[in-house]
Parts: structure tokens; sequence; C-alpha cells
């Protein structure tokens, strides 16, 4: 498997048609509109391929969010099959490599918009996860809550207590989510409680994020774990 990160505006039409073809044999069909939206929002892809066939795409950024270093998983999917995990894990440990680079010497939040467990486990090689089971968020986990809300274009939706996005009216809010529906989900009834049963396809969504402590990350401890 290859994986590459690369400026998103650099993806051609046939690998977004490729993309959004995957995305349909998931059960989540994108337009090319929302896919072209999203591109503009994140400024990275990362490009998962076996044999020049696309396996994994994963758009995403790193940034500053009220000048706290950020990881954004923003939309990507991953194509049916037994490398789903490992195509998955290695997508967002390339932008964990990169942050690495980036923010040195400073602890960074890794924030994903996800509608499956299999997304939150995979959260959960990182800090602090919020939400977690059992706990419950603080002021500053809601603030940043409505903070990543307002980043992912879900702010009008987001409820900071359940950090879910509903679906107000007939129209979706938004169909990007980190779609990892050919996971299997390892994380038990509490995470499956937790996450509960979201459907992409109407909008619904939850945001949640962790952090990835410095020195860990300079020693590549995330990478070891994905």
């Amino acid at each position: 498997m290859n994986v590459e990160s690369r400026d998103s505006v650099s993806l051609k039409p046939a690998e977004l048609d490729e993309v959004g073809q995957i995305f349909l044999s998931n059960g989540l069909p994108v337009s090319d509109e929302e896919l072209d939206r999203q591109v503009e929002s994140f400024p990275l892809a990362v490009l998962a391929t076996v044999e020049g066939d696309i396996h994994g795409l994963m758009l995403g950024s790193l940034e500053r969010i009220g000048g706290t270093p950020s990881i954004l998983w923003g939309m990507g999917v991953v194509r049916k099959g037994k490398p789903a995990a490992e195509t998955l894990k290695a997508m967002t440990g390339e932008l964990t490599r990169r942050a690495a680079i980036s923010f040195p010497d400073e602890d960074v939040l890794v924030a994903a918009r996800l509608a499956q467990p299999s997304c939150y486990v995979l959260l959960q090689s990182y800090a602090n996860v919020v939400p977690r089971p059992g706990y419950t968020p603080n002021g500053e986990d809601r603030a940043w809550g409505r903070r990543l809300a307002k980043r992912y274009g879900n702010d009008g939706h987001f409820d900071d207590r359940e950090f879910k996005v509903a679906v107000k009216g007939r129209k979706p809010p938004c169909l990007a989510v980190l779609d990892t529906s050919p996971v299997k989900a390892t994380g038990g009834a509490k995470i499956a409680s937790l996450v509960g049963t979201l459907d992409a396809s109407r909008g619904q969504a939850m945001i949640a994020f962790g952090w990835a402590v410095a020195e860990e990350l300079a020693a590549g401890s995330y990478l070891a774990a994905c």
C-alpha cells in the first residue's frame, strides 16, 4: 500500500470520481458539489492506493484553532475489504506524522466528525477523548465542541452536551464524515452506546476530539499505535 499526502486541490477529477464511487458503495451517496466543497475546506488530502487503485482518501488539515495546534480529520472513506482497517490507520497516521514536524514540542488537538464506533475507537489512541463513557464534559470541553462544530460547518446543528450533529429540517446539514463503515468496531458496548446509531446519509454525526501529547508525538508513539 502506498500512502501519500498532498494539497487537496491537486486531486484529479478521475480520483474524485473514484472516491465518490467508494462512498456510494458504502451506502453514503455524496454529490460532486459536496466533494468540491470539502476539498476547498480542507487543504490536505491523504490518498491510499494499491497498484494504482484508490483504497482510501481522507481530507484533513493541520492548523491552529484559537492558537491551539490541531489535526482535523475531515471527510474520508475506505474501500470495503480486508485492508480497510490498515488503510484507515495509515491515513490518520500520515497526518500525525506531519503534525509532529509542524508542531514540535506542543500538545496537539486531534478532532474527527464521525458516524461509526470504529472511527471513535481509532481516536481513542489519543489522550482525554471527549466525549467518552462515564465522563461528563466540562465547560471547556463543550466550548471546544462548539469551536470544532463551527470549523466543520455544523455549528447551527450541534448539541454541545451530546457532541452530536442533529438534523433540523428536511435538508441535511452535511454528509461529510470520515466514513469507516467497512471497519469492524472493537470498542465494546460502551462505545457503541456512546456513539449510537448515526445515519450519515441524513447528516447525523458526532464531533469528538482528543490530544496528542507532545512527548509521545515527537517519539512517534501514535504512529506505532497506528
